[in-house]
């Protein structure tokens, strides 16, 4: 009981301390016009609800409008080109008029040279139809000298049975030979001829060619791989043997030149912006500066063969196309 009077001292002391401690302020309360403010806000939001439904009431209401803007927009897309050439005939008419001669090919050149000629028929053997040997033959038919027009060269060859092939040009007079492949072809003689019109090229022998035989091969490649130092015009005639067309590098004749110099066993390249890019170990027969360049395209024929599949090589039937 002794310690009655001190406990008793002790809890009156703790009462009376902590009813002098000032209370802890009560947290303020939010005004009426803050309980207001909120309610309204909590209505808007719940009024006008997610994104998504609010994009969804203003295209509703606004629909009418999406839907004008969008015709508008679509229709100013295929009706304002062909307003511009309706509105601008005499500008059209004039670009077509400077353009049309510059774009005339030489195919279209030989379509009407062959047209505008009357090649005799060879009853015995006739011509494989839809063709024309307008193209380069290098070296495999053999010049006749004593037919001197397009008409006796034709003639002379449907007359001879070792005759199977004939071509004609003004500057190299009547030429005739055995059968030969054409473009694609991969069936039938080792002899080709193009069937592509002579076209201007831009190429290059890699390794030491012609006037450059005596220099150093790694010096010859090294100077034709560089752009500084190479010689694209090189061989601006059409050469053969680089094989098929390569069409990874057909862009440029930059790439034609990067993709031979990419491969060890390249020597030769060639680029045609028509036929593309086409490089191999060498090429020859080249249109170079030897004799003159001509672009004009031959007229020819070879006979039919029935022991011929004339097809590329996949099997197929290739068959030139005459533009």
């Amino acid at each position: 009981y002794r310690h009655v009077p001190i406990i008793l001292y002790l809890m009156i002391k703790r009462q009376d301390s902590a009813s002098s401690v000032t209370p802890p302020a009560a947290p303020c309360l939010p005004s009426a016009a803050s309980k207001e403010a909120e309610h309204n806000g909590k209505d808007k939001y719940q009024r006008h609800g997610s994104i998504l439904e609010s994009t969804q009431r203003w295209m509703a209401r606004n629909g009418k409008f999406i839907i004008i803007c969008t015709s508008a927009l679509v229709l100013s897309v295929f009706l304002i080109p062909p307003l511009k050439v309706i509105l601008q005939p005499s500008k059209t008419k004039t670009i077509a008029t400077t353009t049309t001669p510059q774009r005339i090919s030489a195919i279209t050149a030989v379509k009407q040279q062959t047209s505008s000629l009357e090649i005799p028929p060879c009853p015995t053997s006739p011509w494989k139809p839809n063709e024309n040997l307008q193209g380069k033959c290098p070296g495999d038919l053999k010049p006749y000298k004593d037919a001197t027009t397009i008409s006796q060269c034709a003639s002379t060859c449907c007359n001879n049975d070792d005759c199977i092939s004939w071509q004609y040009r003004q500057d190299v007079g009547c030429i005739q030979g055995k059968d030969i492949r054409l473009g694609m072809e991969k069936d039938g003689p080792a002899a080709w001829c193009s069937d592509h019109p002579p076209h201007r090229w831009q190429g290059q022998f890699l390794k030491p060619h012609g006037e450059k035989q005596h220099l150093d091969a790694k010096d010859v490649r090294t100077s034709a791989c560089d752009e500084q130092t190479w010689n694209r015009n090189e061989e601006i005639g059409q050469c053969f043997g680089l094989g098929d067309v390569k069409g990874h590098a057909g862009g440029s004749a930059e790439e034609c030149m990067a993709a031979c110099c990419g491969d060890e066993k390249c020597g030769a390249w060639q680029w045609n912006k028509e036929l593309g890019c086409f490089y191999g170990k060498g090429m020859h027969s080249c249109q170079g500066s030897g004799d003159p360049i001509k672009f004009d395209p031959f007229v020819g024929r070879r006979k039919q063969l029935e022991s011929r599949r004339y097809s590329d090589k996949r099997g197929k039937p290739w068959q030139m196309t005459m533009a």
